[in-house]
């Protein structure tokens, strides 16, 4: 009896197994077939072709802007401002007076002095008259023309420091921007304000470090604005003989017509610093980096029953250089080679794709 109702134990037992066992089979088919009814992972990304192309390799360096005619206008001898015929931001002309300081005394000074050389002339030819006839000493005539020589150069310093108070115009140009007015005593030295030349040529000054490029006169360099747009290819006119010692540089002159640029501004100089390279460019977005470097995913097409006709696949490549909207490579890679630009960071490799077209305007 006892053997029985373990027996029917036992078989109750393993029906009730074999049902749920049934149940959890059924179940987790269930759950598979409808795992298997989602589509598989895809990106959608945009493309580009990977292209042919040419690099320099270049640096960039930091040039300022010098214009050939530039001047600043300061007082040579202190005084008080008499005239400033123009007007901050003026044109004035060449030979036109700047900067007029109070010059009345010295003028006063300049004909009280001509005054007694006329006098002393007068006398000194009437005694050179009355010289023949031994009618005068020759003491009388050394004094007199000692006295004209003193006088001469009395008033020759006079006239220069006349000069001084009155600045011209060596070229014509464009007043800058001063705070002082007619009446104000200007010191000895004391700065009014610039004259800037009309010219469009400009000066480009740079300090190239020793080692990184040879350059000589008659070689070009790219002049880019501080927003990394080009400003024109200036012309080397000047390459310094001599290293400076303390930052191991030599100075550099290159010259280009660019109205646009102001004296003093800070450019951007590119120095090709070797040969030029025959290499493939992609859209900056293309190029990935991960532990192993940097690589870019190819939109290849699948096989004919894929879900999607395009997977993406890793290849590696070498950054040589770069552009403002592209990257220079070489690798595994061949013209013409589709190669994911944006959403490119969101692939893997061998995972599906779909390649969104995007307008012109966008």
């Amino acid at each position: 009896m006892k053997a029985k109702s373990w027996v029917t134990t036992a078989l109750v037992c393993a029906s009730v197994t074999a049902a749920l066992a049934g149940i959890k089979f059924v179940q987790i088919s269930q759950a598979l077939a409808f795992m298997e009814s989602f589509p598989p992972a895809f990106e959608a990304v945009t493309v580009a072709n990977a292209e042919a192309d040419n690099w320099q390799p270049s640096r960039l360096l930091s040039g300022t802007v010098q214009s050939p005619e530039h001047l600043v206008i300061s007082a040579e001898t202190p005084g008080r401002i008499a005239q400033l015929p123009y007007q901050s931001g003026e044109t004035v002309p060449a030979g036109s007076k700047l900067l007029v300081l109070f010059d009345d005394d010295v003028e006063a000074q300049r004909d009280a002095l001509q005054a007694d050389l006329n006098l002393v002339d007068t006398q000194l030819s009437r005694n050179l008259t009355l010289e023949a006839d031994s009618l005068v000493s020759q003491d009388q005539l050394d004094i007199l023309k000692a006295r004209k020589l003193s006088l001469t150069a009395q008033i020759a310093a006079l006239r220069a420091r006349l000069s001084r108070m009155n600045v011209l115009a060596p070229f014509a140009g464009t007043m800058g921007i001063y705070t002082q007015r007619v009446g104000d005593l200007m010191q000895f030295g004391e700065v009014l304000t610039t004259l800037t030349g009309l010219k469009p040529t400009k000066w480009i000054d740079f300090k190239v470090p020793q080692g990184l490029a040879d350059i000589v006169v008659g070689d070009n360099v790219d002049i880019r604005d501080v927003n990394g747009s080009l400003a024109g290819v200036a012309r080397v006119i000047a390459v310094s003989s001599a290293f400076s010692q303390g930052t191991r540089t030599y100075d550099v002159r290159a010259e280009l017509e660019a109205p646009a640029l102001k004296h003093g501004s800070l450019v951007q100089v590119v120095v090709d610093t070797g040969p030029l390279e025959n290499l493939m460019s992609v859209p900056k977005r293309s190029v990935r980096w991960d532990p192993q470097g940097a690589h870019v995913y190819v939109v290849e097409e699948t096989e004919a029953d894929a879900f999607l006709p395009h997977r993406a696949a890793i290849r590696r490549v070498d950054v040589r250089g770069e552009s403002r909207e592209k990257m220079f490579v070489s690798g595994e890679i061949t013209p013409g080679e589709l190669v994911a630009d944006r959403g490119a960071f969101k692939l893997e490799d061998n995972l599906f794709v779909s390649i969104h077209v995007v307008s012109k305007n966008q």
